[in-house]
């Protein structure tokens, strides 16, 4: 028998159901408890995803001896904070993209890792998705001969809540939130080569969203050229009407992949003026429902592989060192855009509070 492996859930956004779904697909694993600031959505969350305990604040659900791990789904600014108070009450901890907003806390987390001897793992399901991983395989077989560069493209209509276009908690637009999916995907795709230079161009096209006066990137194409002859060429985008893309293309000197993660085709096809209500913006207009979603998108997988690492003792395969690694990547692109000069790596400037304000004042 499988021995049981608990977890409470900071969060009750779209990610935090996302995460729960995910968790449940993991032999043994049970969702014991969840805690979010605001009462109306924890309660909420916690009915909706039929948990035993919702905590009424945040030290009652980390004090929970029966809790193995936490799951930190907060706005980003907020990641560090939850994630330190969840290993210093003895709980492993799985962290939502991005990492963190500052450096500063992404060495902290690092610190408290060490210190109490908890993991932590770095949510970022791409590295998990099936059909990546053969990318992955067939990569380091030889068969595209010596890969030169990796496209990576991730666009839809824009996020779900005000949240993410507010400086102060998301600490960037979509940089932030989706750029950090392509260069995650792209180290990883590569064996995690080092970063030599950083370039990017950003705009705010469409503003305001969602009542918030939205001053902060929401299309950009971003370069990261690689030790070893190799660059990516990543585009994220807010902007694009008529669902969701999300394109890959591997080039080498014998061969070349194509790999859409999202394929038109499976079966369903659907048109909807509004979108369902769980992502109005990627579902708006013609789209196609895939009902293996969650495990098209490696959720599960990645659940497991967290998991599996909490248990056995040893560090996952997307840990802290990683989230860091593409926090550094992200303020060399707002201090690229900002300059319009390439930024070489190591690009390490403290006291930056919010990223995207090296955009407008570069260091």
């Amino acid at each position: 028998m499988t021995e049981r492996f608990n977890v409470g859930i900071v969060g009750s956004g779209w990610i935090s159901g996302v995460h729960v779904q995910a968790l449940r697909a993991v032999p043994g694993v049970e969702v014991r408890a969840n805690w979010s600031p605001t009462q109306a959505s924890r309660e909420r969350f916690g009915a909706e995803h039929k948990i035993p305990y919702t905590a009424e604040t945040r030290e009652a659900l980390l004090a929970r001896d029966d809790l193995d791990a936490v799951c930190v789904n907060t706005p980003n600014a907020l990641h560090a904070e939850a994630a330190i108070a969840a290993m210093r009450a003895g709980k492993h901890v799985i962290v939502e993209k991005p990492l963190a907003t500052t450096l500063e806390d992404a060495e902290a987390m690092a610190a408290a890792s060490r210190e109490t001897g908890k993991r932590v793992a770095y949510a970022e399901e791409l590295c998990f998705v099936p059909k990546f991983l053969e990318v992955k395989r067939l990569i380091e077989s030889g068969a595209l001969g010596k890969v030169y560069r990796v496209k990576q493209s991730e666009k839809h209509g824009g996020a779900y809540s005000p949240w993410f276009f507010e400086a102060d908690l998301a600490g960037g637009g979509i940089l932030m939130d989706m750029g950090c999916h392509s260069i995650e995907f792209a180290r990883w795709l590569l064996g995690k080569p080092s970063v030599k230079s950083v370039y990017a161009e950003m705009s705010t096209v469409m503003t305001p969203r969602l009542g918030v006066d939205f001053q902060m990137d929401d299309d950009l194409i971003l370069v990261v050229e690689f030790e070893g002859g190799v660059s990516a060429l990543l585009e994220s985008s807010w902007c694009r009407q008529g669902g969701m893309e999300s394109t890959t293309q591997i080039l080498g000197t014998e061969g070349v992949i194509d790999a859409p993660l999202l394929l038109e085709g499976q079966g369903l096809r659907m048109f909807s003026l509004s979108g369902t209500p769980d992502k109005p913006f990627e579902t708006r207009g013609w789209s196609y429902p895939d009902w293996e979603w969650l495990w098209q998108n490696g959720y599960p997988q990645e659940m497991a592989h967290f998991i599996d690492s909490f248990r056995r003792g040893e560090a996952p395969s997307e840990s802290v060192a990683d989230g860091d690694a593409v926090l550094e990547i992200m303020l060399a692109a707002y201090q690229c855009a900002g300059t319009g000069r390439k930024v070489d790596l190591p690009f390490r400037p403290k006291g930056v509070r919010r990223p995207v304000d090296l955009w407008k004042n570069p260091r």
